[in-house]
């Protein structure tokens, strides 16, 4: 990781990664990756629980069409098998990040939200995104086009 003070798309901060936390696969069909965490773009999401913020949103179609991206989700949610059950509820199959002490809020200076994704390059925030922009899939492509 750089830590230059280079800014480069919008925000240009960069986003530290806790790697030290369990990983969760509500899915035998995904299997978490670490090689996630080294990717060139992410798009990295945090939410405080498991809510409808994850669940309604459709990331499906955004994974499978861009394989070169890595999708990050921590969730802060207390109780691993309330997590685990929200997820199978809800078909939400991608691998997440169980981060039940907020490592992500805290080492990323988030301020008071209960959900936020960024779109990454090199670990540094271009802009903010999720399935709910009508423009999503455009933003995810022109992040590997830079």
């Amino acid at each position: 990781m750089s830590c230059n003070s280079n800014k480069s798309g919008k925000d240009g901060q960069q986003v530290v990664f806790p790697t030290d936390l369990t990983v969760i696969e509500p899915s035998d069909s995904v299997q978490f990756d670490t090689s996630w965490f080294d990717s060139k773009y992410k798009v990295a999401v945090y939410m405080n629980k498991v809510g409808r913020s994850i669940t309604t949103l459709d990331w499906q179609p955004s994974i499978s069409n861009n394989k070169e991206v890595a999708f990050l989700f921590y969730i802060s949610e207390k109780d691993p098998s309330k997590l685990i059950r929200q997820l199978k509820e809800n078909n939400f199959s991608h691998p997440v990040i169980h981060d039940p002490n907020k490592e992500f809020y805290k080492a990323n200076g988030i301020g008071e939200v209960s959900f936020i994704s960024f779109l990454l390059k090199d670990d540094r925030k271009v802009e903010m995104g999720n399935p709910s922009f009508p423009n999503f899939q455009e933003r995810l492509e022109a992040l590997t086009k830079e």
